[in-house]
């Protein structure tokens, strides 16, 4: 992937615009649209782009008080890579493997991570098992449907 002007500024805005949706605090809204964010900057703009956004976002979270476990940055991090990373692989099949793929891949990987890797609340377990598959779920296919009315990349 050839790094342009016009993909560090659709990544920019991108990154901006997750920024801005954490800033609603509650999982069910937030959870749909930074996950939406993910794939519509990876089926977009590319993986590269879709897995920035995926690390920068739990760090800027963590920075802003939302997500106060610092233990748990990294493992998100590594989920939202494997969710662009599943979508950009099995997308090649179609979209919506893509996102199953994706999110069944993210929501396996926090789940473990939490239960076996990682020592957190209970609390915070749940939210980073069971919901994340869901909220992936949901946020694919919000970002299919936007995907479907943006132009090709040239």
């Amino acid at each position: 992937m050839k790094i342009t002007a016009k993909i560090i500024t659709r990544t920019a805005i991108l990154l901006a615009l997750t920024i801005a949706v954490q800033q609603m605090k509650v999982q069910w809204l937030t959870g749909p649209a930074i996950n939406a964010i993910l794939i519509l900057a990876t089926g977009y703009t590319g993986i590269l782009t879709g897995i920035i956004i995926g690390i920068f976002s739990p760090v800027m979270a963590f920075l802003q008080g939302i997500m106060p476990l610092a233990i748990a940055v990294p493992v998100i991090m590594v989920g939202n890579a494997l969710l662009c990373l599943g979508f950009y692989w099995a997308r090649k099949v179609n979209n919506l493997v893509g996102i199953t793929v994706g999110a069944i891949v993210k929501f396996s990987f926090l789940s473990l991570a939490v239960n076996f890797i990682i020592q957190v609340p209970p609390k915070v377990a749940q939210a980073l098992s069971f919901p994340q598959l869901i909220t992936a779920l949901i946020g694919g296919v919000i970002a299919v449907m936007i995907l479907k009315y943006l132009p090709e990349n040239e």
